[in-house]
């Protein structure tokens, strides 16, 4: 299976920016959240505190 791997850092810099969660937490359509709380990152989060 093939990974594609940016290799410059000018692809490795513009790989971060577009892949950081900030970025992909609201749709760009529609402008609603696509990351909803399961119950796992409850879960988690209680285990945290």
């Amino acid at each position: 299976m093939a990974v594609p791997l940016p290799l410059s850092a000018e692809a490795q810099a513009e790989a971060r920016v577009l892949m950081l969660s900030a970025n992909n937490v609201l749709s760009p359509a529609h402008g609603r959240p696509l990351v909803t709380p399961t119950q796992d990152m409850i879960i988690g989060a209680y285990y945290m505190t």
